[in-house]
């Protein structure tokens, strides 16, 4: 996985995931940080392969490893995570050599992944593709809810909260 190895050596992401991760020291609620990110990869990749979807898994790591990279801009300028995580995959995307119309696909499920930003996609489908599902499944799935000690004041619906009947 080439690209992903390029990722993880980027200068920029690094210093992004390290002042993410001094924004949410305090942080009760579930964190943005590389153990999310590879919790997301590593359950889409399972079910990637126990479903047989055929999806490419450098594609599933690079889209874990960037879906909430813009939390730092919705922190500090209000902005959207989902539409700061996908202008950033973007211009990294370019800095690493990464094929455009591969990297198009991971920046649009980025943005499908929250409810205010699907909207951005214009009608587009990508929303409704197998890897766009499999990646917005696999961020919920990563979340323990059920054991989480901040869940009573979570945001989070009781229907949008993680169980674990629904993992597979």
């Amino acid at each position: 996985m080439e690209y992903v190895a390029r990722l993880l050596h980027q200068e920029q992401y690094r210093k992004t995931v390290k002042k993410i991760a001094r924004l949410e020291a305090d942080r009760i609620y579930c964190r943005h940080n590389m153990e999310h990110f590879m919790d997301v990869a590593r359950l889409a990749q399972i079910r990637n392969l126990k479903e047989q979807l055929g999806l490419d898994e450098e594609m599933i790591y690079l889209y874990a490893l960037l879906h909430d990279i813009g939390r730092m801009k919705e922190y500090e300028q209000g902005i959207s995570h989902a539409a700061a995580s996908a202008e950033f995959a973007g211009e990294i995307f370019a800095t690493i050599g990464y094929p455009k119309e591969k990297g198009d696909i991971i920046c649009q499920a980025i943005l499908a992944h929250r409810r205010e930003t699907c909207s951005e996609l214009h009608g587009e489908k990508l929303w409704q593709t197998a890897f766009t599902q499999l990646m917005k499944w696999a961020d919920k799935a990563s979340r323990m809810c059920f054991a989480c000690e901040a869940a009573d004041s979570c945001k989070w619906s009781e229907e949008e909260k993680n169980k674990p009947e629904t993992w597979f």
